[in-house]
């Protein structure tokens, strides 16, 4: 039973590190995460700029304990005596394991009459070289900035050590979970709330070291980030964190994804991930060995930050201090008529929104942030014709700006606010002229035609329905689809066109037939339905 059980603690282990959060489905934020960015660019500063001081303190420490070693596999009866397994073990050198494993091993000797004689001159080669080796040690910028091995730490490495890293992969992975779900509470705690909070993380982390100091100096920033995981979970429980599958051919093959990522929602993940931490410092401690992965940080980081959130849920410091202070900051200065309205609009209250605002925009036609918010209003209600009418006047407001460029993003927006199966824009004709000769300028032929073509079906009796059927049938002739461009020119033609494009339009019928009818023979048959098997 026993067996089956760790069969299933390595597939859990398996399956959960084979998922890296990149990010959460609450991607909008009202300010620029500046903190998250800041403590993302101390740790990669911190970690390039100490880079060659790291690699001389690693050269010179793997030096100082190889000479150890060789002495020690030399002399194994040094392991008989206790100082040296104590001076071994707060290395870091030896385990409890280890230890004990040894301290048996003498009891058999000593049962079968073996005995061991202490050597002077052994034993002053010994603590010479266990000197050396510590002295490297304690003289790393690890050992100095890190979270200093049994009880020897200093008060600002509770700190610094949440900035240190041992490799580009340590921080590599750090960086990205804290990413993930840093940049969402910093918006929701403010900044100086969330720097705070991310510090006071860091040293909670080392709480365990204190009480139960390890051999092993402790570096990285997996505390403080655990911190944040656990404040993610108790404040935004529901909101889904995206997973990056690291083996996504192996997943997608054996979990049907579509994508090398998914999106779960918090509670899951991080829900299971503090479990194979608590999961993972169980076996740990079992066992008796040193692991190089500071479990009780992740788990004590992690507490700290779920307790944060809920005082911070407890006392509505949010509500009654932070959210103010920030929407204050980043609300512009509008009309009391426009913000009353989109604080009926954020309580689901559409229709008072619209009549609120509504007047204002009749007395304000070219009020850009009233049309902004009408448009917010429209999208909610899924009302297109006022939809299309609304980001008629923000086209029209830039065009008369010459901002082309906005002006097409605008449409833009306004397509993708119809189902993709129903796409019905329309905007005045003269306005839609000048944006598909904007997509022209832009070399975007093939997007020009295609609204020309828009703007046709939508005014066919508009006058630039004529001019738009014309340009377009050229723009499609310009990308090779001719199909396209000999529908248009027909169109033009049956539109009563002006004099002026009668001889233009019939050479461009004549084009397209003449380039349709010399296609090859197999391009003029009917698809055949594909085979999906084979007789035999």
């Amino acid at each position: 039973m026993s067996g089956f059980i760790y069969i299933l603690i390595i597939i859990f282990f398996a399956i959960l590190s084979s998922f890296l959060p990149i990010g959460n489905e609450r991607s909008t934020v009202r300010r620029l995460p500046c903190i998250t960015f800041l403590i993302i660019g101390l740790n990669v500063l911190i970690y390039f700029s100490t880079l060659p001081a790291v690699a001389d303190d690693m050269k010179s420490i793997a030096t100082q304990g190889m000479k150890l070693q060789e002495f020690l596999m030399s002399h194994p009866d040094m392991f008989a005596d206790e100082d040296v397994r104590k001076r071994l073990l707060d290395a870091g050198i030896i385990s409890k394991g280890d230890e004990e494993m040894i301290q048996a091993q003498m009891k058999v000797l000593e049962n079968i009459g073996g005995s061991q004689t202490s050597d002077p001159e052994a034993e002053k080669e010994f603590n010479n070289l266990m000197d050396k080796f510590q002295e490297a040690r304690e003289a790393s910028i690890w050992y100095k900035y890190g979270f200093a091995p049994n009880g020897q730490w200093k008060s600002h490495q509770l700190i610094t050590s949440a900035f240190m890293h041992a490799n580009f992969w340590h921080l590599f992975g750090n960086v990205i979970i804290f990413f993930a779900v840093a940049f969402t509470l910093e918006d929701l705690w403010g900044r100086a709330i969330f720097l705070g909070f991310y510090l006071m993380g860091a040293a909670a982390s080392c709480i365990p070291s204190v009480l139960m100091p390890e051999p092993l100096v402790g570096i990285g920033a997996s505390g403080a980030i655990s911190a944040t995981l656990g404040a993610f979970l108790v404040r935004l429980p529901k909101v889904k964190i995206k997973l990056f599958v690291l083996p996504g051919w192996f997943f997608r093959f054996l979990m049907g994804f579509k994508n090398f990522s998914v999106l779960v929602p918090g509670y899951v993940y991080l829900v299971a991930w503090f479990v194979s931490q608590l999961i993972a410092f169980y076996l740990v401690k079992k066992s008796g060995g040193i692991s190089t992965v500071g479990y009780t940080v992740h788990i004590a980081g992690f507490i700290f930050g779920a307790g944060f959130a809920a005082f911070m849920r407890a006392s509505k410091i949010e509500e009654t201090h932070i959210h103010p202070k920030i929407e204050a900051k980043v609300s512009f200065s509008a009309p009391p008529e426009i913000t009353d309205a989109l604080e009926l609009l954020d309580k689901g209250e559409t229709v008072k929104a619209e009549q609120k605002l509504r007047p204002y925009l009749a007395r304000h036609p070219d009020d850009l942030d009233a049309i902004l918010a009408m448009i917010q209003i429209y999208q909610r209600t899924s009302n297109y014709d006022q939809l299309n009418a609304m980001y008629g006047r923000l086209i029209r407001y830039h065009l008369s700006r010459q901002d082309k460029e906005a002006a097409l993003y605008a449409y833009d927006c306004l397509l993708q606010a119809f189902p993709d199966d129903n796409v019905a824009a329309r905007i005045p004709a003269r306005d839609w002229i000048a944006i598909c000769e904007y997509l022209r300028e832009s070399d975007m032929i093939r997007e020009a035609s295609v609204e020309y073509e828009r703007l046709m079906n939508a005014w066919p009796d508009d006058p630039l329905a004529v001019r738009a059927a014309v340009q377009g049938a050229d723009a499609a002739l310009m990308c090779q689809d001719t199909q396209r461009a000999l529908k248009m020119y027909e169109r033009a033609q049956a539109m009563n066109p002006p004099k002026v494009l009668i001889s233009g339009i019939e050479a461009g019928i004549e084009k397209c037939r003449r380039i349709l009818d010399n296609r090859p023979a197999w391009v003029k048959q009917p698809p055949k339905a594909p085979t999906i098997y084979k007789g035999y």
